[in-house]
């Protein structure tokens, strides 16, 4: 199961919960972005990926270990 966001302008945001195990380099990555539960990592609630730290979202998913997280940012990304 996966998780995605889209924003307007095509910027898309994606967490698989068949691969993330909760280890948080996200949220170190990315703060306020991300929160855990279940052991799996989730956009925060209310993440507006328009006005959200896009540089912090790339970092995010490079820091991911299992390769859980994807971010593509849209037009003005």
């Amino acid at each position: 199961m996966s998780v995605v966001l889209r924003g307007a302008d095509g910027t898309r945001l994606s967490v698989d919960h068949g691969l993330c195990s909760g280890t948080g380099h996200c949220q170190e990555a990315a703060p306020g972005a991300f929160r855990l539960a279940d052991r799996r990592a989730w956009p925060a609630e209310g993440l507006d990926l328009a006005a959200a730290d896009h540089a912090g979202l790339r970092r995010a998913a490079d820091a991911c270990p299992w390769y859980a997280i994807t971010f593509t940012p849209g037009g003005n990304g």
